[in-house]
């Protein structure tokens, strides 16, 4: 995981980029506010300036200003408040005294809407109105009327915080205090950004840890499941805490997946090899049989041509049994094969199987028993596939028990159902075996090799012959004791 793509960098620089934008905002906010008071401050300061200073200027007989005599008045006052700047404007906005360099002046001509706002009775403070000496700014000011014989004339019009002002406010914000509030303000930011920076990467940690746990295992080829978080994080009920056991639990089941995905991949090819060649065998043996009758057909007595006619029939018929097993397991798995439902009697089936197959126990010198316990034998299902299921199982439990052992098929009642169990004091299943045992074409590792003639495919067939019914297969083996099979069914209702 490179740093510069990491969740921790792009929030710092997010965090950066806010911080820096509100530290902006911030000052501008303070600066504007400072300002609007100060502002506020002068002008009610100021407030009746204007009209103190309006009866002081001279006006002629007949109306006219005398402009002389009121620059002289206008210097005397700058210079007594050299934050003050002297206007006289008429009606129209139109300057007409002042003392100030013809250069220094921008406006000829003011706005008269804030001086009438100002004059006309209680003004929101602060109001602000034009700067002669500055196209763009405005500032607070005082103005008054001035009349003559109750004529209107025009305003005195002043300026609060003038040039000098500006200069000496300018100068001010360069000087050795400012740059210490400045310094404290910057600092206090950087900590704070500092203390933001710290407590995100405390709270990103856990997904950094996770982004780690998620890399390393995807490195792994998904086969070695990272180690479980402590105790402390799994009582955590944060989102990433959370996250991280749904990964573990995820991880762990990925694992397990692809370790029976690799079994069953291994079980396809052992079944590819064993068909092959247990279908080559029978195909093998019927072939030689057919061509040694061909050659010496001439030569051969007629017993021996029934011999070898038999034992071609015999492997046609081995042959036939096993593709059968292949297409009916195909047909299981499509949903293509259906039931015949009947009630019928477990405790006339289970003794009908032992007389079948108790002459291949006797062959084997197996006890075969059967127990029956059940209160009501009945059931409901399919009997012909119910009792093919016991046949395999029984068979499989013959084949796989040494001589002098026991094989006990038992019927009981369990919780309201009929429990049949089959069980052996035979070779037993390995418990690696156990998980797959009834996946198509498997066969155990310890399993006899004597009686590797079939598919593969008995239990998966019986494992699907019971879904039809509801049921499910289960086993319980222990190595070198025995196994026992087991199944539940309905009871017949009355």
């Amino acid at each position: 995981m490179k740093i510069t793509h990491s969740l921790y960098r792009r929030i710092s620089i997010v965090l950066l980029v806010v911080f820096l934008v509100m530290a902006g905002l911030l000052a501008w906010l303070f600066e504007q506010s400072s300002r609007s008071i100060q502002d506020e401050t002068s002008q009610r300061l100021h407030l009746k300036l204007a009209e103190h200073l309006v009866h002081d200027l001279t006006i002629a007989e007949d109306g006219h200003l005398d402009k002389k005599s009121i620059k002289q008045a206008f210097h005397m006052m700058m210079v007594l408040g050299p934050s003050i700047e002297l206007y006289i404007v008429d009606i129209e906005g139109n300057l007409l005294a002042y003392d100030a360099p013809e250069e220094k002046i921008k406006l000829r001509k003011i706005d008269t809407g804030p001086i009438t706002a100002f004059t006309s009775g209680e003004p929101e403070l602060p109001l602000r109105g034009d700067d002669p000496r500055s196209s763009i700014r405005q500032k607070i000011f005082s103005a008054a009327l001035i009349k003559h014989n109750e004529k209107m004339i025009g305003y005195l019009y002043i300026i609060i915080g003038g040039e000098d002002y500006d200069s000496i406010a300018t100068a001010l914000q360069l000087s050795k205090a400012w740059q210490i509030g400045l310094f404290g303000m910057g600092a206090a930011l950087l900590f704070l950004l500092a203390a933001s920076l710290l407590l995100f990467y405390a709270l990103t940690k856990p997904l950094r840890t996770l982004t780690l746990e998620i890399t390393e295992f995807e490195q792994s080829g998904f086969t070695q499941c990272p180690p479980e978080p402590n105790n402390k994080n799994k009582t955590s009920s944060s989102e990433v805490s959370q996250l991280s056991t749904s990964f573990h639990h995820m991880a762990r089941q990925i694992v397990e997946l692809l370790e029976r995905l690799q079994k069953l991949d291994q079980v396809r090819k052992e079944f590819l090899a064993y068909v092959s060649h247990d279908l080559r065998t029978p195909l093998t043996g019927t072939s030689a049989y057919l061509e040694t009758l061909q050659l010496k057909f001439d030569t051969l007595d007629d017993v021996e041509k029934l011999d070898f006619i038999s034992k071609s029939q015999a492997n046609c018929s081995r042959l036939d049994s096993m593709i059968n097993e292949l297409f009916e397991l195909a047909r299981l798995d499509n949903g293509q094969v259906s039931l015949n439902q009947q009630v019928f009697s477990i405790e006339d089936s289970l003794s009908d199987l032992y007389s079948s197959l108790e002459g291949l126990a006797n062959r084997k010198q197996i006890q075969l028993d059967v127990q029956c316990e059940l209160s009501d034998p009945s059931t409901v299902g399919d009997i012909a596939k119910i009792e093919r299921v016991i046949q395999n199982l029984v068979e499989n439990a013959i084949h796989y028990t040494p001589s002098t052992g026991t094989v006990t098929i038992a019927a009981c009642d369990k919780s309201g159902r009929i429990r049949i169990a089959i069980s052996d004091t035979g070779q037993g299943i390995a418990e690696n075996d156990l998980p797959y045992i009834f996946e198509p074409y498997y066969r155990s590792q310890n399993a006899l090799k004597p009686y590797n003639k079939g598919t593969g495919l008995g239990l998966a067939i019986c494992q699907r012959l019971l879904s039809l019914h509801h049921a499910e297969l289960q086993v319980n083996s222990t190595v070198n004791k025995g196994t026992c099979f087991y199944f539940e069914l309905e009871i017949a209702d009355e």
